[in-house]
C-alpha cells in the first residue's frame, strides 16, 4: 500500500459516511475480511453484517469525518481520525475521536480494519 492508496480508501469511507450510504461500505471491502469496530469485541467477517452495523448511520445527521495519516508501509496505513454528528432521533450531539489501522489487498480492498476510539 501506498500514501494515495490509503488517502483513496480514506476518502471513500468519508464518502458512505456523510453521504449516509451504508450500503457502499461493502465495495470497500474484500470478499474475506476482518472488521474490528473496537479492541473488544469479536470481528465483523461478513458483508451482511458490516452493512447491518453501518446502517446506523442512517440515524445520523450534520456528519463531520476528517483524518490525518500518520504512517504508510506496504503492509498498512494509520490514520487519526475525528467525525462530529447529530444522532436522530435525540438530536444528541456526538465528537468522536480516533485512530485507524487498515490493511489494504492489492486491489485497494480492505481485508482488516482495526479502529480504537474515544468520545470526545
Amino acid at each position: 500500500m501506498n500514501e494515495q492508496q490509503f488517502t483513496n480508501w480514506l476518502d471513500a469511507l468519508r464518502s458512505v459516511w456523510e453521504t449516509k450510504k451504508p450500503g457502499d461500505i461493502v465495495n470497500l471491502c474484500a470478499d474475506t475480511f476482518l472488521w474490528y469496530e473496537t479492541p473488544f469485541h469479536d470481528p465483523i467477517t461478513t458483508k451482511k453484517a458490516l452493512l447491518k452495523d453501518w446502517e446506523s448511520i442512517l440515524q445520523q445527521e450534520n456528519i463531520a469525518f476528517s483524518y490525518d495519516i500518520l504512517s504508510v508501509n506496504s503492509t498498512f496505513g494509520i490514520a487519526e481520525w475525528e467525525a462530529d454528528f447529530t444522532r436522530l432521533p435525540s438530536h444528541e450531539k456526538v465528537s468522536l475521536s480516533g485512530i485507524f489501522k487498515i490493511l489494504l489487498d492489492k486491489n485497494e480492498k480492505c481485508v482488516e480494519f482495526h479502529q480504537w476510539y474515544n468520545t470526545k
